[in-house]
């Protein structure tokens, strides 16, 4: 059956019923069909919600990381390129590109970031054709601009600016000059590569996580890292330790000094150096001994000499006026109390520098760090730099009266560490 219908023009118009009919069962079947997650308006109100939690905390956690992570690579590479002794002398990016063989598009990139860190100085490439040669050979001798020098110190730092750098020639930072060429005297380098290995150890934290922390061998280890240490220590800790033990100690009274643990033997130097009548012992593992041999031929000091051993095992002397301990990995372990205290003459003094333990139970990533590697039949303490044999610092110290060692001072350091005096009382 059919029916007319009347178009816009007049006309009739002549529909089909049946089709009309099919048209209508088909769309009620199109409209069967639901959407498989619910339908469309839940959907949409499910778009309009936000995390009950904080986005801002989880991205800014993220970006931080991944921002640690660039300036550390940027760091490294830079070293292993040979950034900074290139740029001993003067630059442009371009130059520093052809020298090193690296790619031109890239190194100017690669200067601006090194210079928004402070590790280099940023020069207009006309202003400073201006200078004189005298100029330029101090800064590329001593790593600090002269006075009247024309530095871009602006907001360039924090910018990103093509502009800029186009015409700019860069040179070593007072910053990286004394920390990052080799022939400074206070150069980190041995002590960023030691830093590299424990950031391997955290590039393996999965498989370490299942196997069980890396097992390393004693004498080999402290062998390697003594040159790190000693870097570490020239950077102020070694300057601000002396100077305090040197205004509690009578030095011109000792007469004998044993560096327990001594490692590079710098503080046995420096003490020794105090008293020219004063005989000093460094004690410490034997290939450790024989990087200390070194540190005291290069420094003069006819006066030390060394004691291979393991503390914990060996004899380590007697008739000692002053023991010294800095951050010995022995020194919160009870047992080495009594050996410490026979082996000082009456009225001699212990003098023990330590991080206390409630500034390392606080810091988990440093008691994970801690706790990633270990020694050859040996555990560690759940803190860092704490051993199983280990008590806490404060507890240490309380026991050394137990043995006739008179604490007469404890003092907090700059970077956080604790330093006791303790005088044998008889």
């Amino acid at each position: 059956m059919g029916y007319k219908v009347e178009d816009k023009t007049g006309k009739d118009i002549e529909v089909n019923e049946q089709a009309t009919e099919r048209n209508r069962s088909e769309g009620e079947s199109s409209a069967s069909i639901e959407p498989e997650n619910g339908n469309e308006p839940e959907k949409a109100a499910e778009l309009m919600q936000k995390p009950e939690v904080d986005s801002d905390r989880f991205f800014k956690l993220i970006d931080s990381s991944i921002q640690g992570l660039r300036e550390y690579r940027l760091i490294v590479s830079a070293l292993k390129l040979g950034v900074f002794e290139a740029l001993k002398a003067p630059l442009s990016a371009g130059a520093l590109a052809k020298k090193l063989g690296c790619d031109p598009g890239l190194m100017p990139h690669f200067c601006e970031a090194l210079y928004s860190l402070g590790l280099l100085d940023r020069f207009e490439e006309e202003a400073f054709e201006e200078e004189g040669n005298s100029q330029r050979q101090e800064k590329a001798e001593t790593g600090v601009a002269p006075e009247g020098r024309s530095e871009d110190k602006s907001e360039g730092r924090d910018l990103n600016n093509e502009e800029k750098s186009s015409g700019a020639v860069y040179l070593v930072s007072e910053l990286s000059a004394a920390y990052l060429l080799e022939n400074s005297p206070f150069s980190q380098q041995h002590y960023l590569a030691g830093r590299l290995k424990t950031v391997e150890l955290w590039n393996r934290l999965p498989e370490i996580m299942k196997s069980g922390p890396e097992i390393f061998e004693k004498g080999t280890f402290f062998g390697e890292v003594v040159q790190s240490m000693a870097e570490n220590a020239r950077c102020g800790m070694l300057q601000e330790t002396v100077k305090l033990v040197a205004e509690y100690v009578e030095f011109e009274n000792v007469k004998k000094l044993l560096d327990l643990g001594g490692g590079h033997g710098l503080y046995a130097i420096a003490f020794a150096k105090l008293n020219e009548n004063l005989r000093a012992f460094v004690f410490d593992l034997p290939p450790v001994t024989e990087k200390t041999k070194e540190f005291i031929k290069k420094y003069g000091a006819s006066n030390v000499g060394v004691i291979p051993g393991d503390f914990f095992k060996d004899e380590i002397g007697d008739g000692y006026d002053l023991i010294f301990s800095s951050f010995n990995p022995g020194g919160k372990v009870p047992s080495l109390i009594p050996r410490l205290a026979e082996a000082l003459n009456p009225g001699g003094t212990f003098v023990i520098r330590q991080m206390p333990d409630e500034k390392m139970n606080s810091n988990a990533f440093l008691s994970l760090d801690w706790n990633l590697w270990t020694f050859e039949g040996v555990k560690k303490g759940g803190s860092g730099y704490s051993f199983e044999n280990s008590v806490p610092f404060t507890e240490y110290i309380e026991m050394l009266g137990n043995y006739g060692l008179e604490v007469s001072r404890a003092l907090d350091m700059k970077d956080g560490s604790r330093i006791v005096f303790a005088r044998k009382t008889a």
